[in-house]
């Protein structure tokens, strides 16, 4: 009788669960294509093809909604970095796995990064939908991982004694935003590409320099 009662409430649970991610994924396709301001709780009924009171019993409205979509995407990279500066494995193998995975997070959420990244430039009528202050705080705890990435990289020797760890974690940030609002206009190099142009000029000075720790064998590990 109580296995048969978990049961449903796990069925309960997922069904819930699915409905939840079907209207969220509804609200990126009609956020990203009609506008956050443009959009109504009508329009995003239609969408999802639920009821609007449905969607009222999960959120308050599409301000609830849309901060939980800012969560969501930034949460992901924050606890990859978190689990890089935390890893005791060699700072080369934590580079490059964490490097690819973010790549990989950022291909998979590309609408959902586009739509974050004009969440940030929005000007709020409302305390509530202050979603600019949102993914601020967001990108300061995700400089002050990169900050603590740099730091590590430059005591094992993998970076310049001179990196100054503030002004590249900035610029890291600052890079992927960018190519985020360029790639918005049209379509360009992949941000895979970039980052790889980069980083593998980085290491490969420093290993061509003899100053650096990286053996060949993980800089050739990592994909193309």
């Amino acid at each position: 009788m109580a296995q048969a009662k978990q049961t449903r409430g796990l069925r309960r649970n997922l069904k819930e669960q699915l409905r939840r991610d079907q209207i969220k994924e509804a609200a990126i396709n009609l956020f990203s294509t009609k506008g956050y301001q443009q959009s109504t709780m009508e329009d995003l009924a239609a969408e999802a093809g639920v009821s609007k009171s449905l969607i009222y019993w999960y959120w308050e409205g599409k301000g609830a909604l849309l901060s939980e979509l800012v969560d969501t995407c930034m949460n992901r990279y924050i606890d990859l970095l978190t689990d890089a500066v935390n890893s005791d494995d060699p700072f080369i193998d934590r580079f490059y796995r964490t490097l690819w995975q973010y790549l990989e997070i950022s291909r998979q959420s590309d609408r959902l990064n586009k739509l974050v990244h004009f969440c940030s430039l929005h000007t709020p009528k409302d305390k509530k939908e202050d979603f600019a202050r949102q993914v601020n705080n967001h990108y300061r705890k995700v400089l002050d991982l990169l900050e603590t990435l740099i730091s590590q990289g430059i005591k094992t020797g993998y970076l310049p004694s001179a990196t100054d760890g503030p002004a590249m974690a900035l610029a890291l940030l600052s890079l992927t935003e960018g190519h985020i609002y360029m790639s918005i206009l049209e379509d360009r190099l992949s941000l895979e590409r970039v980052y790889t142009g980069i980083f593998f000029l980085l290491f490969d000075a420093r290993q061509k320099n003899g100053s650096g720790k990286a053996n060949s064998g993980a800089a050739s590990a990592a994909p193309l």
